[in-house]
């Protein structure tokens, strides 16, 4: 049985119709996805045990602040890209495609490297990050900003083309791999590497990556894109439409980073990187909760937006319920496994992460309810009711910072935890309520009783 339905699977990922791509795309997200559970895990693994609580803290640290600006730094296109290249498509206008994409590249690397220099001013003024005393370390970590950034466009790209698998590489194998090869040679021929030299270590890390998915964006956009076609440019439609999403983008940044940052903000000097630590190992593991739904989004947005913009709702409500059931199934194992083993994979990491298990479990709470709500998000994306997500965004990022503001000096990290996965719940319902509301689509597991007229 098991190998008849493994061979109907692999013919259908064989199909070119939408079923087939669908399929295709779900397998190379799931398999990438799990290997870059497992690098990843073995890369916090290395780095934790080979180096200094506090000095891995600062690489923490400083890596999280180059995110936050790096995810903030398209303005909006990296999400725009996702809804036009499906929208373009469809309307056969490739040379808008390749403008876009064109014209995105130099915008966001500009505002990358203007967004990367205020930040350091801004680091040196307020203290933004406790007991970071070197600021070579923050040097470095923000020149990573241009190349995180462009990673990210050129991801949305791939996935908008729905070559997923190609997407997701660079990032979720190869850079953790890199990452890990170095610091243990480091290790090996010098000794305990310091915060510096992993931050080193990832901006090397970041510039070979770049270079890999820049390479395979390109060979997507020729294979999608019919020779003959220029470049067709709408600049300002581009940057209004993609200033729509800049508030979304920058409440989801703010929701997904500011944990960390909160901590290096308020918590005591002598204590804040080694509380970054703690908590970053913890947060990692409650986020593998996620990863079925993390596989889905990429998936299911390119795939979504296809059937949105022909029309087939029926197909795309079959979609997105076959999907939410198979995605909340394969994420209750990893839940029940990080309650009775949680305590015992902390301390892997090496002495003093066990603190971090309470943490763990509230956020794995925070992270299943986010599971359990479905695509929510992308959804509303798609469907171009994206100001409900800013709505729910805007209301989660208050709460969030209020409660970490109130909680972390009694709490410490666990009152980090409370306030994010309170956050995350907060998010995932209002962005539920007018899904269901505005569209129709239900996002979740199992059917939900039909509205009376």
């Amino acid at each position: 049985m098991v190998r008849s339905l493994f061979n109907k699977y692999t013919a259908a990922t064989k199909e070119k119709s939408f079923k087939g791509k669908y399929l295709k795309n779900l397998s190379s997200s799931f398999i990438l996805n799990v290997g870059s559970i497992l690098i990843t895990y073995l890369t916090n693994l290395i780095l934790t045990n080979i180096t200094n609580k506090a000095e891995y803290g600062a690489y923490v640290a400083v890596n999280n602040l180059a995110s936050i600006i790096a995810l903030f730094a398209p303005l909006g296109l990296s999400t725009l890209v996702i809804r036009q290249i499906g929208e373009y498509k469809s309307g056969k206008q490739f040379a808008l495609i390749k403008g876009m994409n064109h014209f995105s590249a130099w915008f966001i690397f500009t505002s990358s490297a203007i967004l990367s220099f205020l930040t350091y001013l801004a680091c040196v003024h307020f203290d933004l990050i406790k007991g970071l005393d070197n600021p070579v370390y923050l040097i470095i970590g923000l020149s990573t900003v241009p190349f995180l950034a462009l990673m990210s466009y050129h991801q949305a790209v791939l996935s908008a083309l729905q070559h997923t698998g190609k997407a997701l590489l660079g990032e979720k194998i190869i850079r953790p791999i890199l990452l890990a090869a170095g610091s243990a040679l480091i290790f090996y021929f010098y000794g305990l590497p310091d915060g510096g030299d992993l931050i080193n270590l990832f901006l090397i890390a970041c510039i070979i990556v770049f270079l890999i998915n820049y390479s395979l964006m390109r060979r997507g956009l020729k294979f999608e894109i019919p020779e003959g076609h220029g470049k067709e440019y709408d600049k300002l439609n581009w940057i209004k439409q993609g200033w729509i999403f800049v508030p979304i983008s920058m409440l989801s940044v703010i929701n997904a980073k500011i944990d960390v940052q909160m901590i290096g903000m308020l918590m005591d000097k002598g204590i804040a990187l080694d509380k970054i630590a703690v908590y970053n190992v913890a947060n990692k593991a409650a986020q593998g909760v996620s990863l079925a739904l993390l596989i889905a989004n990429y998936v299911l947005g390119p795939s979504v937006a296809e059937l949105y913009y022909s029309n087939e709702m029926d197909r795309l409500q079959n979609v997105v319920t076959k999907t939410a059931k198979l995605v909340t199934l394969i994420t209750i194992p990893p839940v029940i496994i990080l309650i009775i083993f949680g305590k015992w994979l902390l301390g892997l990491y090496g002495e003093g992460y066990e603190e971090g298990y309470t943490s763990m479990i509230i956020l794995t709470i925070g992270q299943f309810i986010n599971v359990f709500t479905g695509s929510v998000g992308y959804l509303l994306l798609v469907t171009k009711n994206e100001k409900y997500s800013f709505w729910g965004m805007g209301i989660s990022v208050v709460l969030n910072i209020a409660l970490n503001y109130l909680l972390i000096d009694e709490y410490g990290i666990e009152g980090v935890s409370f306030a994010t996965a309170l956050a995350i719940a907060a998010w995932n319902f209002i962005m539920l309520y007018y899904l269901l509301k505005k569209t129709g689509i239900n996002p979740l597991p199992f059917s939900l009783p039909k509205r009376k007229n």
